[in-house]
């Protein structure tokens, strides 16, 4: 009986390590809760309004607006480095890393130098997704934006 209810423990937590990050889905921008500094606000209309991450083959997540023709971000499902379609510019790094299911830290990298972050994270409830970005602009200053997305 004892060796049954290990074995059992030992599937339901396999089987919680496989389930899916609770950031997969489909947000939409909640630009009234969103906030960002004075040189963001001309940018808070080329935010995307939404964005959806699934998992795709190759134990990858995608990230992007859903539609046919938006820009695909792709990275592991366990992190790393990110790419993009249409590419990057060639002296660009994103690197994904999974701090826990529904909790993403990125670091953002130009010339092999720092200059940014952006945080993914997802309400204990699953119903909301707050996305952080700092970062620093090649005029020097520090552009923070705070987007808050509902889940659909």
């Amino acid at each position: 009986m004892r060796k049954a209810l290990v074995l059992f423990a030992v599937l339901g937590l396999a089987g919680s390590l496989w389930a899916a990050d609770p950031i997969m889905g489909t947000w939409k921008l909640n630009v009234d809760k969103s906030k960002g500094s004075p040189d963001a606000t001309s940018k808070r209309t080329t935010l995307p309004t939404t964005v959806v991450y699934r998992e795709v083959e190759g134990n990858l997540i995608e990230m992007s607006d859903g539609s046919p023709a938006s820009d695909k971000w792709t990275w592991p499902s366990q992190g790393g480095v990110a790419s993009r379609k249409p590419p990057l510019a060639e002296n660009m790094l994103y690197v994904e890393t999974l701090i826990e299911p529904g909790h993403w830290y990125v670091t953002i990298m130009r010339d092999g130098k720092q200059t940014g972050s952006y945080q993914k994270i997802v309400d204990k409830d699953g119903k909301t997704l707050r996305q952080t970005l700092k970062y620093l602009l090649p005029d020097g200053k520090l552009l923070e934006v705070l987007m808050i997305y509902d889940r659909q």
